[in-house]
């Protein structure tokens, strides 16, 4: 055979068999990069292409994936990390906030979102329709393209409580204008009318009147005059403390050993219930025992009040426990009846009673102390139990 084909045939051997290696040297490199990209898309960066052993180009190979691997992981979490960190701005904001696909299927929602629709799920829209229709609920809708997915999100405000806040601003500038007025008109008639009776009674002035009768008249007439003034100064200065909630002094106490303190001033049997057992607050004590003091004595006339034996047992309950946003809830509840409609949207209004001896001062100002102290007192009637439920939220 000629030497040249020899030749020939040898290096097409060559370049074949090195056609295949390389051919191989690819096919594996390429299987080693698609594992790589299969596995960050499913999450799982465990993996590591060793170094220490091979060739210097598959070292370099296996040490640039392990560089990408490193950066990709990193990026990952990153963007974990400020997912978390907008997910707890989001459920900080009191606003409830919902995004919504074009079939009406919630993909994500805020913690206010389910504690304004009172659900502990959100999964689709219709579980909440009926609610989204709430006069107490503003909402407000944006569009947007998320994932080249057109998607609503619905923002949702409490206006009860922003009314609310009003309507005691309101209450307040009104009280403070009456009680000046009438402060300043009683006050020198009290004082005048008791001046005159003094005088009266001495023994120089008695001497001048020619009658008793008049005298005992005209007694009669101041005293009168001063006792009706003396009744209307305490009157207004009954008043006056719903414009005068002293500043909160703030300082931790144990919730249990309160609320028992509480109960024992209640001239009843009060059930407590405390989760956990070692639950803080922090607030002014004083101006809260005066709130719970005063729904206390409400539960106990309630049942003073009624008209017939109750078919259940008298219950007044005490429950304290936390709710997501850690704030301290106590729920102050009994069995005596619920509050009808036409009086219950009327009780935390100042001057409102229904009581023949009530001032209409103490639902007022129990809401007052907790406005003041930054959390709230609400009405919760549970219809089919027939319990009523005044509920305080200290932040």
């Amino acid at each position: 055979m000629d030497i040249n084909k020899v030749i020939i045939i040898v290096l097409l051997l060559v370049a074949v068999v090195g056609y295949i290696r390389l051919y191989r040297h690819y096919r594996r490199n390429i299987k080693k990069v698609s594992f790589l990209f299969d596995a960050i898309d499913n999450g799982d960066f465990s993996f590591y292409f060793p170094t220490e052993k091979g060739n210097k180009e598959d070292k370099i190979l296996h040490q640039s994936l392990n560089r990408i691997k490193l950066f990709l992981q990193h990026t990952r979490e990153e963007q974990m990390e400020r997912e978390k960190y907008y997910e707890q701005i989001l459920n900080a904001v009191d606003t409830g906030i919902m995004v919504v696909d074009s079939h009406d299927n919630i993909m994500q929602h805020n913690q206010a979102a389910l504690r304004l629709l009172d659900t502990d799920v959100l999964t689709h829209i219709n579980q909440v329709k009926g609610k989204l229709k709430d006069e107490h609920l503003a909402k407000h809708e944006t569009q947007a393209m998320l994932k080249d997915k057109h998607v609503r999100i619905i923002a949702l405000s409490d206006v009860s409580h922003e009314l609310s806040n009003q309507e005691v601003d309101s209450w307040i500038k009104l009280i403070r204008v009456l009680t000046h007025e009438i402060m300043n008109t009683i006050t020198p008639v009290t004082s005048l009318s008791e001046t005159l009776l003094k005088e009266l009674g001495s023994e120089e002035l008695y001497a001048a009147k020619s009658s008793s009768a008049e005298q005992a008249k005209l007694k009669q007439g101041l005293e009168t005059i001063h006792k009706t003034g003396t009744e209307l100064l305490a009157f207004v200065n009954n008043y006056r403390r719903f414009t005068h909630v002293p500043q909160p002094q703030p300082a931790l106490f144990y919730v249990e050993p309160f609320l028992e303190r509480m109960a024992m001033l209640c001239n009843h049997e009060v059930e407590i219930e405390t989760a956990p057992k070692d639950l803080l607050a922090y607030a002014d004590e004083s101006l809260i025992s005066h709130v719970v003091t005063n729904l206390l004595k409400n539960a106990v006339e309630a049942f003073n009040g009624l008209q017939s034996e109750p078919t259940t047992k008298a219950s007044i309950r005490l429950h304290a426990y936390t709710n997501e946003q850690e704030a301290i809830i106590i729920d102050v509840s009994n069995n005596a009846g619920l509050i009808p409609d036409d009086i219950a949207s009327h009780i935390f209004i100042p001057f409102f009673t229904t009581k023949p001896e009530g001032s209409g001062i103490g639902l007022s100002l129990s809401r007052q102390i907790m406005r003041v102290s930054g959390g709230s007192l609400s009405l919760h009637q549970d219809k089919a139990q027939g319990i009523t439920t005044f509920r305080i939220i200290i932040p």
